[in-house]
């Protein structure tokens, strides 16, 4: 929410009482805590569970009803600005007094909020990165069955089940053109839940074409799928500066094809595509970029 890193927290990570306690004497050491208080009050479930932040950021938040700061239309505000000051004094504070591996742990999770909020390609637990070829034995897993392959690769692949490396090796020529992008989207901790590429379909640099999109089959069916389409929006904004983008989804796909309209993709033409699967009728969408 407001650029720390709960997952390397030590307040949040801490579950026993041996480590609630080596949590509390250390907040008590760096100043954040008046006296070593109770495991009771020093656990922590996230933000969300305090009843009041240091920075009066979860109660702002809520009154903009936005998830994080940096999607708020008034970021970065006189809160934000008087958090990095604040956090800033807390780095030198802890440079002082902690151990060097306290200080390690302590820097991954609070002094790089700058940093992390200036990364828009994030919401709520997801973030968009760029492929790397390791992703390709995952995302190929993603693809459980032969109608699911075409699904997601059209005529493109013709080959199922897909070994590992089938799509590095696709991608990798691809890339080189520098008009193809692939990214990943993770969670906190890493690990691939979904993907898709970027590509310039023709010589006209102001549109582009998103295409091979997926998520991890356990993630589907609840908003992730939106939630990528609109980090890949913005990216295309930011990074591209394109005024169009458009897909194809088949038209025995709805739940893809409800997603992409959630996020305001429109219909624009239909054509059939012929694959070793039989012939199916593709939709093709697309969304001005404002």
């Amino acid at each position: 929410m407001c650029g720390d890193n709960c997952i390397e927290c030590p307040r949040y990570n801490a579950h026993t009482d041996d480590e609630l306690k080596a949590v509390a004497e250390l907040w008590y050491k760096i100043g954040w805590r008046d006296s070593v208080v109770t495991n009771e009050e020093i656990a922590c479930s996230g933000c969300h569970s305090h009843k009041k932040c240091t920075y009066e950021l979860v109660e702002c938040t809520k009154e903009h009803n936005v998830s994080r700061c940096n999607l708020c239309d008034e970021f970065p505000c006189t809160k934000i600005i008087d958090m990095l000051k604040r956090s800033d004094e807390y780095k030198i504070k802890c440079k002082e007094v902690c151990t060097e591996q306290e200080y390690i742990a302590l820097e991954k999770a609070f002094f790089n909020k700058e940093k992390n909020l200036k990364n828009k390609h994030r919401r709520d637990n997801m973030i968009l990165r760029d492929y790397k070829k390791e992703d390709s034995a995952v995302i190929c897993k993603w693809l459980r069955s032969e109608a699911e392959f075409y699904r997601w690769s059209a005529d493109r692949f013709n080959k199922f089940p897909m070994q590992d490396n089938d799509i590095e090796e696709h991608y990798a020529p691809q890339i080189e053109t520098k008009r193809f992008i692939p990214l990943t989207a993770v969670d906190d901790e890493g690990n691939p839940i979904g993907h898709f590429i970027i590509r310039y379909p023709t010589d006209d640099n102001s549109s582009v074409r998103f295409g091979f999109i997926v998520l991890n089959p356990e993630l589907r069916g609840q908003g992730n799928g939106k939630i990528m389409l609109r980090l890949g929006i913005e990216y295309a904004k930011e990074h591209l500066d394109v005024k169009r983008i458009d897909l194809g989804v088949f038209a025995n796909n709805d739940s893809a094809r409800h997603c992409y309209e959630s996020v305001g993709f429109k219909e624009y033409g239909r054509r059939n595509c012929e694959m070793p699967i039989g012939t199916w009728e593709c939709i093709d969408m697309e969304l001005y970029v404002k």
